[in-house]
């Protein structure tokens, strides 16, 4: 083990440089090169930068010193009293402790944060090279996933220096331990002639920025869509109001499928296997088809994601007006109506926007 960092208290210990590439991806599930299923196969070394880090005596919950007292108390014979109500009501508003190595590149900028076992001693784990995947936050775990879908990814970050800084997260303090360490993102030496992975990386972040901001815009789409399923549920309660909400429900409808289809695509002409104007979405996913291999996009790349950018913020500035102004004005014709409660109104009869 590494003296400076068991003097330390802990940390990363000193890091040895990564290799940048893309590792080869196999047609079959992971870790099957070829058709079937019964040919042996072991596990290759994790790809990317590897941390071994020492995680020191770690601090106590409130929950845990709280029967780290009450322990001793029994050993000693005597009565652990009730530590009242509002200490466990603190108790329960813990979220518990996270620990994580902080990577960050040459200029201090965080760039991925990679969890680590938040229990003392030595662990090692390993960073992929890459951002964080622009996909939305989802709890859902699916019955059944093919084996040859992986794990979300975020594009590869570029080559240079980076640092490894342990973190430990509590719900008194953020505290770093140890000392950072720096390491090298080496590009292997098959990169063809002429690459700018800085410029690539670049644009495979740009690219990641766009996917995220249209899986945002999409995720409105779709709660408008169930907020207005609602309203109109609650319209069919409330006789005091106008009739004439219904027609302003169809209209919203409307107005989304018209976003969507400018978004996502024409579905009609989809289901009849019929040629369309590219959507924003298929623009972005053909600029961000590059992820996969370490050289410059193509012009075609490039054209489809100014045309995706540009045609994106035209459409998230007419997603925001719709959605604060003609979605939450229905919301509060609703609430003035007396309709039942329905999901985006808020307190007071206004909508979320």
């Amino acid at each position: 083990l590494a003296r400076g960092v068991l003097a330390e208290g802990g940390g990363v210990m000193p890091v040895r440089d990564a290799w940048w590439y893309v590792p080869w991806q196999t047609n079959q599930a992971t870790g099957r090169p070829t058709l079937g299923s019964t040919a042996w196969a072991g596990p290759n070394p994790a790809f990317g930068a590897t941390f071994t880090v020492h995680v020191p005596e770690l601090p106590q919950t409130a929950e845990d010193a709280r029967r780290a007292s009450e322990r001793e108390l029994r050993d000693s014979g005597a009565d652990a009293p009730f530590p009242g109500y509002e200490t466990l009501r603190a108790e329960r508003a813990e979220s518990g402790l996270r620990v994580m190595i902080r990577v960050a590149d040459a200029s201090g900028s965080p760039v991925r944060d990679v969890p680590v076992p938040a229990r003392e001693g030595v662990h090692r784990v390993t960073w992929d090279l890459r951002h964080p995947a622009p996909d939305p936050v989802s709890f859902f775990t699916p019955s059944f996933r093919p084996p040859w879908v992986g794990e979300a990814e975020g594009p590869l970050a570029a080559p240079g220096r980076y640092s490894a800084q342990l973190v430990v997260v509590s719900g008194r303090e953020v505290r770093e331990v140890g000392s950072r360490q720096a390491f090298e993102v080496r590009p292997v030496p098959t990169v063809p002639a002429g690459t700018d992975l800085v410029a690539v990386a670049e644009f495979h972040a740009r690219t990641a920025d766009l996917q995220r901001a249209i899986s945002i815009a999409s995720s409105e789409m779709g709660q408008a869509s169930e907020r207005i399923r609602f309203m109109r549920e609650a319209l069919g309660r409330t006789p005091t109001a106008p009739p004439s909400l219904y027609t302003e429900l169809d209209a919203l409808e409307r107005t989304i499928a018209d976003f969507r289809l400018r978004l996502q695509g024409d579905p009609v002409r989809g289901s009849l296997s019929q040629s369309s104007v590219p959507s924003i979405s298929s623009r972005a996913g053909r600029a961000a088809s590059g992820w996969g291999t370490r050289q410059n996009p193509t012009g075609t790349m490039r054209d489809n994601l100014e045309i995706a950018e540009a045609d994106f913020a035209a459409l998230e500035a007419e997603l925001a007006t719709f959605l604060a102004d003609d979605v939450a004005w229905i919301e509060r014709a609703l609430a003035a109506a007396g309709a039942p409660w329905t999901p985006g109104r808020r307190l007071g009869g206004g909508g979320s926007g």
